[in-house]
């Protein structure tokens, strides 16, 4: 089977002062051979940039011939009623709470005991699911899908560890994803979930909450903590590890009923 393409890109990858530059990023996409943009926001609207709300991004996907919708299935947000939400200290299995209301999407600090949306729950969800086979679908009436939100840099995103991580499980023996970037020089370029993937161990691994855990090491006295994780390598174990606590910063809280 011949191979296939799917990126994704951020549209603050094209800010140009206090505006996104459309036409840029639109040429860009047309350069990647690119037929369909699907925005996965939980809401495709911007108040800082309404040029990228979606009845503006419809018309000028015409222009470049490029179709345009909007799937919210892929949204990093859930409802109270999807069965997607776990306890932080289930997620992440190490004690390092509370998480810093500055590390987390709605500005509250994260607790032990709060329920957050859970990625590798959502990954399996029912609605969440109706979205990736509606990608699949889109391959197989031949267009070439960019997925697109707001961060310029995928690895902040879920279109990389929620949604681009779980197509690629599915579709890898016929689709590579590229997330489109831009290197040091300015210049633009795609990365791979590989790249990300050990970027994200870098970042995760380094940082000083986690580097007291000292996960890695084992002692006479008891195993590594790494060895808790799940994987039947050590990368794969340190991968899921990453993902975990990634989830605890991306994650959104459970809403409360009213």
């Amino acid at each position: 089977m011949e191979r296939r393409k799917l990126y994704t890109l951020g549209y603050t990858l094209f800010q140009n002062g206090p505006v996104i530059d459309i036409e840029k990023m639109f040429k860009t996409l047309k350069e990647f051979n690119v037929t369909l943009l699907i925005d996965v926001r939980s809401m495709p609207y911007s108040k800082q940039y309404p040029q990228c709300n979606a009845n503006n991004l419809k018309v000028a996907s015409k222009r470049f011939s490029i179709s345009y919708g909007h799937m919210p299935e892929l949204g990093a947000k859930a409802s109270p009623t999807q069965d997607v939400f776990s306890k932080a200290s289930d997620i992440f299995f190490e004690s390092i709470f509370p998480i810093s209301k500055s590390n987390r999407p709605e500005g509250t600090e994260l607790y032990a005991d709060d329920e957050i949306v859970d990625f590798q729950k959502f990954r399996e969800d029912e609605y969440f699911s109706d979205g990736i086979k509606r990608i699949e679908t889109a391959y197989d009436n031949n267009y070439t899908i960019a997925l697109m939100c707001s961060e310029k840099r995928p690895i902040d995103c879920h279109r990389y560890f929620l949604v681009s991580k779980k197509i690629e499980q599915k579709f890898k023996e016929w689709l590579d994803i590229e997330h489109i970037i831009k290197n040091q020089n300015d210049n633009i370029e795609t990365v791979s979930n590989d790249d990300l993937n050990k970027q994200l161990s870098e970042i995760v691994l380094n940082k000083s909450e986690i580097k007291k855990l000292n996960v890695l090491n084992s002692s006479i006295f008891e195993p590594a903590k790494i060895d808790n994780y799940f994987g039947e390598t050590l990368q794969e174990k340190i991968n899921d590890f990453c993902d975990r606590y990634w989830n605890l910063i991306h994650g959104w809280k459970k809403t409360k009923k009213h």
